[in-house]
């Protein structure tokens, strides 16, 4: 990503914070993180990682698309119980588990394309 998707990101981030009537002392101790931190990546000066990206998702219930990319149709909330529950569950990794996991649902979405396309 470059500077000008961290700054739309932290946009989304701030906005939906609002939305949510938190204020960022409120959002930084849910998360976890200090205050320092959460106020950086509100503000892009910091890029959050991919653990605090998942939380936030979770926290502020929208999806990651919508997050990191603006998505607008998932803005709501993540698209389902299954899909929220596995954030959850994400949440709690450590990175290593989380790349792991990236590469291993890259490979799955790669499968079913290609079950779909042969249907």
């Amino acid at each position: 990503m470059d500077k000008s998707q961290y700054k739309e990101m932290s946009s989304r981030i701030k906005k939906r914070r609002k939305e949510l009537g938190f204020t960022q002392e409120q959002v930084c101790e849910m998360l976890g993180i200090s205050y320092s931190s959460y106020s950086k990546i509100e503000n892009a000066f910091q890029k959050p990682s991919l653990g605090t990206i998942v939380k936030i998702s979770l926290l502020m219930k929208i999806s990651i698309d919508y997050l990191v990319f603006g998505n607008a149709e998932d803005k709501g909330k993540a698209e389902s119980d299954i899909s929220y529950m596995a954030l959850s569950v994400l949440a709690g990794c450590d990175i290593d588990k989380l790349e792991y996991t990236n590469e291993m649902l890259g490979k799955l979405v790669k499968i079913f394309k290609g079950i779909k396309s042969n249907n």
